[in-house]
């Protein structure tokens, strides 16, 4: 063990790293799994979503790693076991990375609104104004993010070992640390980019960043990294979306970005095994967050399975044949690829060999075949409730939604709920325009029709004023600062950044 340490710790330490040895003054908490303590109870799964061999033959290596990368840049490092970290705890450091999730405060629950809806509340790991920098590494994002409404949610634990679609200006390559020029490899592009109508100009080769030098679709067991959605990820001002990676979701799928004072690194592996660019932009990316010190996020996403307006493009632009037809060719080859799954590990039963515990509890999952939809009920199913105005007229349902795209509603307490806002549509103003409220307010000092004035205003800012006067004023304050947010409540928000 001690000699494994060593030779990790010889390494890491390149020549190229070791001159910046203390240079940087910015001090980093990491937690992880402190591989001097027990491992983790793996009962129901191992952490990181990796299987329990996975996991353990890490443990020893993951946390030095880390260690020996980031105290070759920065002048305090300390490591400590996530069982034990508390919110106080990164209060003296600048920046706190983690690596898994720590205790939960309070568990899961659900409750019962005044509708009778059942709404599941997620684990709490952090306080709500919990203000520090922080760097979130893969999936512990969206465990620790989730209930504190962060952005940086859990599309896909799909991500491998490649970014693209990045921006290479962005401060994390530029330094403070180190100056990276990421070597860009033209390669064929994710098969899941063109399932999505995003990807219809995307060429079938693109250019990739290496990040780790070994990907879970290599098939050597490593920690799979995280993509959160980037359905209107960057409408607030409080947000980065630096980098999509190699994943099966969309291409603007983020892989690399930050929501306040938290930053997502969706790639799962330790120093250990990242490129020797991989390396430099997240020590880069550390340094970079420490200026977001007290910079809490202004705009919060509590409901990851809202609708947006982009998921109403998607289902425009899917109401058709062809999508239906790749629909179907998508569906007889995951069903083709289970079957064969199913039939590998029923034969290797038979044959007296010992499944694994990962091949047990997919045993049961892999013989089912997904029912395929008939082009009725496809079509149904991605109209919704407007299905019974159109039936099976497509292109009718396609004009209606694009005819009326400015007045769509997304319900941000939904399950992709979605709706055109007769209020608005009535008025004739884009509801994602400032201009909506001007001529609210205008119409409230002309008394014309204030009731549906009033109850626009009110939905589109969460404000209770009742007089003209009163929502002028606020207007004529606010006006320069206010964003549309679709994802925190659909409506316009302030900008508290803004001075």
């Amino acid at each position: 063990m001690k000699k494994l340490l060593l030779w990790l710790l010889l390494v890491l330490a390149t020549p190229a790293m070791a001159q910046h040895s203390g240079a940087d003054k910015t001090k980093v908490l990491f937690v992880g799994y402190d591989p001097a303590k027990p491992l983790p109870d793996m009962k129901r799964y191992a952490p990181g979503m990796m299987s329990e061999k996975e996991f353990t033959a890490e443990y020893p290596v993951r946390m030095p790693a880390f260690k020996a990368l980031l105290s070759q840049y920065f002048a305090e490092v300390k490591t400590m076991d996530c069982r034990d970290w508390k919110p106080e705890d990164s209060a003296p450091y600048d920046v706190t990375i983690f690596d898994f999730p720590t205790n939960v405060v309070e568990p899961a629950k659900q409750e019962k609104d005044e509708k009778g809806k059942v709404n599941y509340i997620s684990a709490r790991y952090l306080p709500d104004d919990f203000s520090k920098p922080v760097v979130f590494i893969a999936s512990t994002a969206d465990q620790m993010g989730r209930r504190i409404g962060l952005k940086l949610d859990w599309l896909c634990l799909c991500l491998d070992a490649d970014a693209h679609h990045l921006n290479s200006q962005h401060a994390i390559f530029k330094g403070p640390l180190e100056k990276v020029v990421p070597t860009m490899v033209t390669k064929q592009t994710p098969d899941g980019i063109f399932h999505y109508a995003t990807g219809a100009d995307v060429p079938k080769e693109i250019p990739m960043w290496r990040v780790q030098n070994t990907g879970y679709l290599d098939g050597k067991g490593v920690r799979i990294g995280l993509v959160s959605r980037g359905n209107r990820f960057s409408e607030s001002p409080d947000v980065e979306m630096i980098s999509s990676g190699v994943c099966q979701k969309d291409v603007g799928a983020v892989a690399l970005g930050r929501h306040g004072n938290f930053f997502l690194w969706g790639f799962g592996a330790s120093p250990a095994d990242m490129t020797e660019e991989g390396k430099k932009v997240f020590v880069n990316a550390v340094a970079y967050m420490k200026q977001f010190d007290g910079k809490t996020p202004i705009s919060r996403k509590y409901n990851d399975r809202m609708a947006t307006t982009d998921d109403v493009r998607e289902i425009i632009a899917n109401v058709t044949k062809k999508s239906y037809d790749d629909y179907v060719s998508e569906l007889k080859t995951f069903n083709e690829g289970n079957a064969k799954e199913n039939k590998r590990l029923n034969d290797k039963k038979a044959a007296g060999q010992a499944l694994s515990p990962e091949e047990e509890a997919k045993l049961p999952y892999v013989g089912r075949a997904q029912e395929i939809d008939s082009w009725e009920t496809y079509l149904k199913r991605r109209m919704g409730k407007l299905a019974g105005r159109f039936g099976n007229d497509g292109p009718a349902f396609q004009k209606y939604l694009s005819d009326n795209f400015d007045y769509i509603y997304c319900d941000p307490d939904g399950f992709f709920d979605y709706s055109i806002d007769e209020d608005v549509q009535q008025i004739g103003v884009p509801n994602h325009s400032v201009k909506l409220l001007e001529t609210c307010v205008s119409m409230l000092k002309k008394n014309e029709r204030p009731e549906l004035a009033l109850k626009v205003l009110k939905r589109y800012t969460g404000e209770g004023f009742s007089t003209a006067k009163d929502w002028s004023d606020w207007l004529t304050k606010n006006k320069k600062k206010l964003f549309f947010s679709e994802t925190n409540g659909y409506r316009f928000i302030v900008n508290t950044y803004s001075k």
